[in-house]
């Protein structure tokens, strides 16, 4: 069959699509992956085939206004960064601020993400391409709109805590309870409104938000119960093009903690980079701590314990680690948990402080707000995940469950029959009829 692949405009959300994608080639199944132009020499390195859609930069792609257009991805982004994702302040949790929720991350997000240029592209490509399912990152809805326009069947590709389903599932529900004919749903009305341009008549449908089935990477006990067909699939670092150092290929001498702050190297903390390698100064390990995108020349002296690295490839250091300490991002916390190592989040937004609370509640970490963290407190808790075995006991729970699901591998087979019980004939008239939805909240492997 053919396999198409809609990733965001970045690098680490691409990544956690390689080992599937990879998967479906090595098993005979054509396989091509589409976004903006910035992801094209990602996407090869690895292997793949790319589709550029859209004219990139990704953020630029509006014609009309690209100003306006940069001033309200970063004012409205920011303020979907800012929502209690986790539940624990119900006022958030209100019609009205969900209602806002929507209102803001449609076109701050999703519609910026999934905008004209790239849709038109990528509906062109499927259409002369001929996908027969579609595999779409969580955050990019051109798949759902491009799969349902052309009749193939379309997976959601979900590498974090499904925070934005578990909102919009609250907010149906309050919507359900407003007078007949007064409720709004901005996301609906977007998807059906750039639906109608490419298959008139067909409308919008829940599946388009949800896919009609979902590939979880993250470890079960670690997910939101949303009764939303989902399977699970083994997580498998991809790192992107890396060489392993001289120094990793000896045994650490002695206890490794790793500190990394992602691409960016930054955070909204009180103190810097800097300051917090001085913090763990005198803590008895090797601190190996990933610049990012901060300088050197800002960091000062650096503490004798201290292995300063551009980058290092995060499936070859963190199986010598004892503890990490991370912003939260995709591949490292799921890197950790793979590798049964303790980790320290120190959340900023988005899926993080979910992501950090989640692992301190299973107690393989340590939830650190980033506008909270001083450096007496980062020293504090590294001490503890270096000092309490409860924590390496915790993570290692983790770890077995992560091996124990189906490899990418293994999930072809499924992937396969889920296709062919999906996929309908691309036809954009209102009386298409579709598969019914799966009761079901596991897909089964045989």
């Amino acid at each position: 069959m053919k396999v198409l692949f809609v990733s965001f405009p970045h690098h680490t959300h691409y990544f956690s699509m390689v080992p599937l994608a990879s998967a479906l080639r090595t098993a005979g199944h054509e396989v091509r992956v589409a976004t903006h132009p910035d992801v094209t020499d990602q996407i090869t390195a690895a292997g793949l085939t790319a589709v550029p859609v859209g004219t990139g930069p990704w953020y630029l792609d509006d014609p009309w206004a690209p100003d306006l257009f940069g001033q309200l991805l970063e004012e409205g982004s920011g303020l979907v960064q800012g929502f209690d994702f986790t539940g624990e302040d119900r006022s958030q949790w209100t019609h009205e601020s969900l209602l806002a929720l929507e209102s803001l991350a449609v076109p701050a997000l999703y519609a910026s993400v999934s905008n004209d240029a790239m849709l038109d592209d990528l509906v062109d490509y499927a259409r002369h391409w001929g996908p027969d399912l579609v595999v779409w990152e969580q955050h990019t809805f051109a798949g759902s709109v491009v799969a349902r326009a052309v009749g193939a069947a379309h997976a959601r590709l979900l590498h974090g805590m499904d925070i934005t389903v578990r909102a919009r599932q609250e907010f149906l529900r309050l919507n359900a309870e407003l007078p007949p004919g007064t409720a709004q749903d901005p996301t609906a009305e977007w998807l059906g409104r750039v639906l109608e341009r490419y298959a008139p008549g067909l409308g919008f449908a829940e599946e388009m938000v949800t896919g009609q089935w979902t590939v979880d990477i993250t470890p079960p006990s670690s997910r939101y119960d949303l009764g939303l067909p989902t399977t699970g699939v083994r997580y498998v670092p991809h790192n992107g093009a890396s060489v392993v150092p001289d120094w990793l290929r000896a045994p650490a001498g002695r206890r490794r903690v790793c500190l990394t702050l992602g691409v960016s190297g930054e955070l909204d903390t009180a103190f810097s980079f800097g300051e917090a390698l001085a913090a763990l100064a005198d803590v008895d390990a090797e601190i190996v701590a990933t610049l990012g995108g901060a300088s050197r020349d800002e960091l000062g002296a650096v503490p004798d314990n201290v292995r300063l690295v551009d980058f290092v490839p995060l499936n070859d250091l963190l199986p010598t680690c004892a503890a990490v300490v991370h912003h939260g991002g995709i591949g490292t916390r799921s890197t950790a948990e793979l590798h049964g190592v303790p980790q320290i989040l120190l959340p900023y937004g988005w899926d993080t402080v979910a992501k950090a609370r989640r692992v301190e509640e299973l107690g393989y970490g340590l939830c650190l707000p980033a506008h909270e963290l001083t450096a007496d407190g980062l020293r504090a808790a590294v001490l503890r995940l270096l000092e309490e075995p409860s924590f390496a006991g915790a993570a290692a729970k983790v770890r077995s469950e992560i091996l124990a699901e189906p490899t990418p591998n293994d999930l072809v087979p499924v992937l396969e029959r889920m296709t062919a019980a999906h996929r309908r004939t691309p036809a954009p008239a209102p009386q298409t009829t579709e598969a019914a939805p799966s009761t079901a909240t596991t897909v089964p492997l045989a």
